[in-house]
């Protein structure tokens, strides 16, 4: 049977950070929800999202700014580092596709 990881974000960027070869952006996305008491409510999430492929990372630090409209498609990973009952796990949001959207939209 075959297994899919696949994780898609539509949202706005915060900002866009380069750490040698690799592209790190927060993207903003936002959702609503009637609570048990009949209000609305909305919340902002900070989606980090990392790109690997060196081309790709360095075409989105050179065209993502900060309010951009951004679409990705990513899948997620886990790493690890150090060693015993000192080991730390990550999970990380890697990119596979990432384009900024024609035209800005309020966030």
């Amino acid at each position: 049977m075959r297994s899919i990881n696949r994780l898609t974000i539509l949202g706005h960027v915060g900002n866009v950070k380069t750490f040698g070869k690799v592209t790190k952006v927060s993207v903003a996305t936002n959702r609503s929800w009637t609570d048990a008491k009949g209000r609305k409510q909305e919340r902002c999430d900070w989606v980090p999202v990392t790109i690997l492929d060196e081309a790709q990372a360095r075409w989105v630090a050179e065209n993502a700014s900060k309010g951009d409209r951004v679409y990705a498609e990513a899948r997620v990973g886990e790493t690890s580092y150090g060693e015993g009952e000192t080991r730390k796990f990550t999970i990380d949001i890697i990119a596979t596709t990432f384009n900024v959207m024609a035209g800005r939209e309020a966030a």
